[in-house]
């Protein structure tokens, strides 16, 4: 939820830095980037906390697969999302 509030709290801050007003998705390529990843991101958490919590429901007893590697895989996804939001509202010159 952290990682949540942290990329809608960029979006907030690109709307400043740019000047367009809430309800507007449109502007700035450098604000439209930014949103984009913010709602990419936002898309996928549901999928995301609904498959760790049938991982932590299904390997909490298996002995072959216990629920840490759940919780590692979590992680896993968390730091790819960061690195996707990063990456992702980077100009795209910088990015070639």
């Amino acid at each position: 939820v952290l990682f949540l509030a942290y990329f809608a709290l960029q979006v907030i801050y690109a709307r400043r830095k740019y000047k367009i007003s809430p309800p507007e998705t449109t502007g700035h390529p450098e604000f439209e980037r930014i949103f984009r990843a913010q709602v990419n991101c936002s898309e996928y958490f549901p999928i995301f906390i609904s498959l760790l919590w049938v991982a932590g429901i299904f390997f909490h007893q298996a002995p072959l697969c216990p629920a840490g590697v759940a919780a590692v895989c979590g992680l896993l996804y968390l730091y790819t999302r960061f690195k996707y939001f990063q990456g992702y509202t980077v100009a795209a010159q910088g990015r070639l």
